[in-house]
């Protein structure tokens, strides 16, 4: 799997585990709220070997990246502010919908930046930041 399609694949994983969150019992929402962190982990990690290349080899989209970059940092704000609450207060769930609005956006800005990628990064590239995603 190359690294735009791991993005993507954990795109899609933190967006359902958000949405099976909302809709969890207390008990399951700690579960959930584990694996959530364990999925931005493995993203931010991913994206650590990444956003450098892109930056270098498409220097017209640094705007896009610098917005898709910043709304992933206020992503990562609201994981630190939701291990802070107890899962079975109001304010969690009020949170839980809160990053879920913000995943959509930040989702759809990365998007613009993975297209630009695609078209951009050879096959080899794309290998060669490859991260194999075992823990």
């Amino acid at each position: 799997m190359d690294i735009i399609d791991l993005i993507k694949q954990e795109h899609q994983k933190i967006t359902n585990l958000l949405a099976e969150m909302c809709n969890a019992d207390v008990q399951k929402r700690y579960t959930l709220f584990n694996e959530l962190s364990q999925a931005i982990e493995l993203l931010t990690e991913v994206k650590q070997h990444f956003y450098p290349l892109l930056r270098q080899r498409c220097t017209d989209i640094i705007e896009q990246i610098a917005i898709a970059e910043d709304q992933y940092d206020h992503l990562k704000f609201l994981i630190a502010e939701l291990e802070l609450l107890s899962p079975a207060t109001k304010e969690f769930e009020q949170k839980v919908y809160d990053l879920q609005k913000l995943v959509r956006l930040y989702i759809q800005e990365e998007d613009k930046v993975l297209g630009e990628a695609s078209k951009r990064l050879t096959n080899a590239q794309r290998q060669q930041l490859s991260y194999d995603g075992k823990r």
